[in-house]
């Protein structure tokens, strides 16, 4: 079996980018003109996921699963920063937690949000669903 179809088989990622925050303040999206976008877009982003997770050998060995919600900061510059789970998650396994965060921290830049026409910082979240078959 490929690497790629035993991700396929052994990973569901149920994602997408949920809240934005000019200035990484609680303001609403409907503030920013232009949300954050993955290079290459939400294709490449599911590639990026499937490629880059590796699902925790003890997470399989207990036949683990669950819902990881990682918020981050896409920077003015496209950097990510600031990469925590949600607090209040309940039974949030630290290895896919841990997991799911170390991903997170190796994405390439974004083209970062814009607001007015000058780009802004902006917060994101993403739930990644971690599912065996």
């Amino acid at each position: 079996m490929t690497t790629k179809a035993f991700f396929r088989t052994t990973l569901t990622f149920v994602f997408f980018l949920a809240l934005c925050f000019q200035n990484v303040s609680a303001q609403t999206q409907a503030d920013v003109d232009k949300m954050p976008e993955y290079p290459g877009g939400n294709e490449a982003l599911m590639s990026y996921l499937i490629a880059t997770i590796k699902y925790p050998e003890t997470a399989k060995k207990e036949k683990a699963e669950g819902m990881v919600v990682v918020k981050f900061v896409v920077k003015k510059d496209g950097k990510v920063s600031n990469v925590h789970t949600v607090s209040e998650q309940k039974d949030l396994r630290a290895d896919l937690s841990t997991e799911a965060i170390r991903v997170i921290k190796n994405m390439p830049k974004w083209i970062p949000a814009e607001d007015g026409g000058k780009k802004v910082d902006c917060e994101m979240a993403l739930p990644i669903k971690f599912k065996l078959d």
